[in-house]
C-alpha cells in the first residue's frame, strides 16, 4: 500500500512539472507578439477528426465493475494561457496548455518567423517509469501584413505531441497516469486583427491513419 501511495505522489509531481498535454502552439500569436515588450495571451483550441479518445480493455470481462482498461484522453478542446517577451527579431514565450507547460523561442520578422517549442512528458513505457521524454517541434510561419492591424499568415510544422492516458486497475482507486506521445506534421492558416486571432490547422499523425483538425482562437492583452 505504501508503495502505491508513493507511486501516486510521484505521478502527481511528474504531471505538475512535466504534464501530459502538448500540441503545437499558436503561429498567429507568436508573430503578433508586441515588439520590444510583453504580451499576455488567453485562448483555446477545439480539435476534431481522428482525436484519440478511446478505452482499451486488458483485464477480465466477467465483472464490468472490476475491468482493467486504458483510457486514452486526448480530449476535444483545451485552454491556452501564454506570456510573450519580444525584442526586434526574437520572441521568447512560456505557455500552459490546460495545466501543462511548454516554452518556445525563435526569430520573428515582418514576413516570416521560425517558432521552436518544447516541454517534458512522462514516458508511456512501463519500463521507463519515472523518466520524462521531450515533446515539442518546429514551425515555419509566413505572414502577409494587409495593414498595420490586419494580418494573414500560413504555417507548416513538424512536432512530437502528447496527451493523457490512464491505466484503470481493479486493485485500487489510485490509477496510473502517463503520456501517450506521437509524431505529427501539418499546415495551417490564420487571421489576426490587433490582439485577436483565429487559426485553422491540419495535422497528420506520422505512422497512423489519424487526421486532426484544430480551430484556435486567442486574444493578446497589453499588445
Amino acid at each position: 500500500m505504501a508503495r502505491k501511495f508513493y507511486s501516486a505522489v510521484l505521478c502527481v509531481l511528474a504531471l505538475l512539472f512535466a504534464g501530459c498535454s502538448n500540441h503545437p502552439p499558436s503561429a498567429a500569436q507568436f508573430m503578433n507578439a508586441k515588439k520590444d515588450g510583453m504580451s499576455f495571451v488567453v485562448g483555446g483550441t477545439i480539435r476534431t477528426g481522428n482525436v484519440d479518445n478511446r478505452e482499451v480493455s486488458y483485464g477480465p470481462k466477467n465483472n464490468a465493475a472490476h475491468d482493467q482498461y486504458y483510457s486514452y484522453e486526448e480530449g476535444n478542446w483545451n485552454l491556452d494561457i501564454a506570456w510573450f517577451a519580444a525584442s526586434s527579431h526574437v520572441v521568447l514565450g512560456f505557455a500552459f496548455e490546460d495545466y501543462t507547460y511548454r516554452m518556445f523561442l525563435g526569430p520573428r520578422f515582418q514576413y516570416f518567423g521560425v517558432q521552436g517549442w518544447g516541454g517534458l512528458s512522462p514516458s508511456e513505457s512501463k519500463s521507463d517509469k519515472g523518466i520524462s521524454k521531450v515533446v515539442g517541434g518546429v514551425m515555419l510561419i509566413e505572414q502577409i501584413p494587409i495593414s498595420e492591424n490586419f494580418k494573414v499568415g500560413f504555417s507548416e510544422h513538424i512536432s512530437r505531441n502528447s496527451y493523457k492516458v490512464i491505466n484503470h486497475t481493479e486493485c485500487c482507486s489510485m490509477n496510473e497516469i502517463y503520456a501517450e506521445q506521437y509524431n505529427e506534421f501539418g499546415v495551417g492558416t490564420y487571421l489576426a486583427y490587433k490582439g485577436f486571432s483565429f487559426e485553422f490547422r491540419y495535422g497528420r499523425e506520422i505512422g497512423e491513419p489519424r487526421n486532426r483538425f484544430y480551430f484556435m482562437t486567442h486574444y493578446a492583452f497589453f499588445n
